[in-house]
């Protein structure tokens, strides 16, 4: 594992600071430039190790590659020449599956690698498999690869129930819609920010598009997209996190232009019923936290697992997302009163408590899906080695900076795969942390 950092904790983190580029909007749209033979210009593109692998992949297919200006990118894909997508590299990471999309409705046809990725339990590739499928995609899997092939004829209307509302899985199904001559309703269809960005992406590159940002969206394609301009939404998985930061160090940090109604609403009514102190004002979030962190009215206004024990589960969007599970565990680290979280989309997801149990967490694992916290915890200084999973490493690091004691963490570089400049960002606002290996 690579990356060691050592955090002094204590630090109230203070100071303005911008959210990062959402990484799940920049990887599928990013995949979208092979849907038309005209340049794409990305905007505040970061320098994350996946979108590098994603674009080096997009190369080795014929693509063109402007990368002299990461905050300006673009991509020609004039000359696409394999529709094989390398298998070292494609299996890095997960959004190589992407391009099986966007690839399936320029060439007809892909050869994928079985994806890597963070190890989050069992993530199948049965929603992706199954939807391509109900439009008629001929789907052969192989011992480390898949070979999906577009039908030679193709249907005028389809209408698509998905066997879950995959993220991923509907991202993909998009991009290969909005390269086709056809007109496809797909029900249960993911809802996240990312998931309507990318909608407004294709729309702009000449794909009629209805429903985006619901669980029911029609897409009319077409085999003659024009190029475009994406900008990518804030992330609100980073902006999650630094409202988690802010409130475990007792700082003061306004996060610039996170006030997106859209976006951060949710967040905010969850957040404040930890106690967390957070006010919009204009375009931004302000989280001053001088007050102690508690579970507010816990009997009447929480989902209960029994009395005085409320719950909190993840949902598919508008719920609360999975990705910032990990920041309400480490937030429950320090604030007053007990909590049961429940990850029941993936079985690896809350192993991570077994480090902070560690570092000094109070924290009962019930099952692999299920953690009761009581807080506040004191922590002692450790050394503990990442899981490699981002956003569980992510949760550690961000428990390391609240008390005053030394923590290393082996295997942080993982944090870098969605905030690429994590330490540069958390030491402009106070946290005292130095790279040892």
């Amino acid at each position: 594992m690579n990356g060691t950092i050592k955090i002094t904790g204590g630090n109230p983190l203070n100071g303005r600071v911008t959210p990062v580029a959402n990484k799940n909007s920049i990887l599928p749209a990013l995949a979208a430039s092979l849907l038309t033979t005209k340049t794409v210009t990305y905007k505040d593109v970061p320098k994350s190790p996946d979108v590098k692998i994603l674009l080096e992949i997009i190369t080795k297919l014929g693509g063109r590659v402007d990368d002299s200006d990461f905050n300006n990118l673009k991509i020609t894909c004039k000359n696409i020449n394999s529709y094989v997508i390398d298998s070292d590299l494609g299996g890095k990471l997960r959004s190589s599956l992407f391009l099986a999309g966007a690839l399936l409705a320029r060439v007809g046809k892909v050869e994928v690698p079985i994806p890597g990725g963070c190890v989050l339990g069992l993530r199948s590739m049965a929603a992706h498999i199954d939807s391509f499928k109900k439009v008629g995609v001929s789907v052969i899997t192989q011992k480390n690869n898949i070979l999906l092939t577009a039908p030679k004829k193709i249907e005028n209307e389809y209408n698509v129930w998905q066997i879950e509302a995959s993220v991923t899985g509907t991202e993909n199904l998009f991009l290969y819609l909005a390269g086709t001559n056809t007109k496809v309703t797909i029900f249960d269809s993911a809802s996240e920010p990312h998931v309507k960005n990318l909608c407004q992406m294709l729309k702009s590159m000449g794909a009629e598009i209805t429903g985006m940002g619901s669980n029911k969206v029609t897409i009319k394609g077409s085999k003659n997209l024009s190029g475009t301009t994406f900008v990518p939404y804030p992330d609100h998985i980073d902006i999650a996190t630094l409202i988690t930061a802010s409130a475990l160090t007792k700082g003061n940090l306004t996060i610039k232009n996170a006030n997106v109604p859209d976006i951060v609403s949710g967040l905010i009514d969850w957040f404040k019923k930890f106690n967390v102190s957070i006010e919009q004002v204009e375009n931004d979030l302000v989280v001053n936290q001088k007050r102690d962190l508690e579970l507010l009215n816990v009997n009447t206004q929480w989902p209960l697992a029994a009395e005085n024990l409320p719950k909190f589960s993840p949902r598919p969007w508008p719920g609360f997302a999975v990705d910032s599970l990990p920041q309400i565990v480490a937030l429950m680290t320090k604030t007053k009163g007990r909590l049961i979280v429940n990850n029941w989309m993936y079985e690896n997801g809350l192993d991570f408590s077994n480090v902070l149990i560690k570092m000094g967490a109070n924290i009962y694992v019930v099952d692999p899906h299920r953690v009761i916290i009581e807080g506040p915890s004191k922590f002692s200084g450790e050394e503990v080695t990442s899981p490699g999973i981002i956003q569980a490493t992510m949760a550690i690091f961000l428990v390391s900076l609240s008390d005053s004691v030394q923590t290393i963490i082996h295997g942080a570089d993982v944090i870098k795969r969605r905030y690429p400049n994590y330490i540069e960002t958390y030491k402009s606002l106070g946290a005292s942390i130095e790279e040892i290996a």
